[in-house]
């Protein structure tokens, strides 16, 4: 198993609440018609922008905060939940964006205002993302993670403080990651210029 896949186990003295995942949050309007081409047409200029994410964690666009886009799309605030429905259906990660637009490839949820100090969302993401794209509707192909089947997972949510220690290790164990796969590839190219300096000679 890699080290992005691992995760803490939950001791049963630190369950504050089990049930499905429909119990906990709710669901927030995505939005349709945000092709390459509109978003290229509409490149932003002012000071205040609204990040458009779809089922990465990079933003695939941004856009004005302006009377138009929030007239055609719905504008969220962030930080959210984010729930890829396709490709990488089932991932999840947190937009922390002030204002945010979430194209239909991927929705948006918050917990509900009677969890909203009970769940921490960076600790949910890390937590539940590798176990939710397991449950995608398709693991070949083209695989599909509808509203439906959010509402569906089974899920432990521990003390609150407990969640805000397991956020900082996660986040730590992804610094850590990232700079592994950064010396992975400063390694890979620096043998590659030798073969190619090698074979040149």
């Amino acid at each position: 198993m890699q080290l992005e896949q691992i995760r803490i186990m939950i001791p049963d003295e630190l369950i504050e609440y089990a049930d499905y995942a429909e119990e906990f949050f709710d669901f927030l309007p995505n939005n349709q018609g945000l092709t390459e081409e509109f978003l290229y047409a509409h490149q932003h200029t002012q000071k205040e922008t609204i990040g458009v994410y779809s089922t990465s964690d990079q933003k695939v666009g941004v856009l004005d905060y302006c009377e138009e886009i929030c007239r055609l799309f719905s504008v969220l605030q962030g930080p959210l939940l984010i729930v890829a429905r396709k490709g990488y259906a089932g991932r999840l990660y947190v937009a922390a964006d002030r204002n945010l637009i979430i194209h239909e490839d991927a929705y948006a949820v918050a917990p509900k205002i009677e969890y909203a100090e009970k769940i921490n969302i960076d600790w949910f993401a890390q937590h539940y993302s590798i176990e939710f794209q397991a449950n995608r509707t398709s693991t070949q192909g083209i695989g599909d993670f509808p509203r439906e089947r959010f509402k569906k997972m089974k899920v432990v949510i521990p003390k609150i403080e407990f969640q805000n220690e397991l956020a900082d290790i996660y986040k730590r164990r992804n610094t850590i990651v990232k700079q592994w796969r950064n010396l992975q590839n400063t390694i890979e190219t620096s043998v590659d210029a030798i073969i190619t300096r090698h074979k040149v000679t």
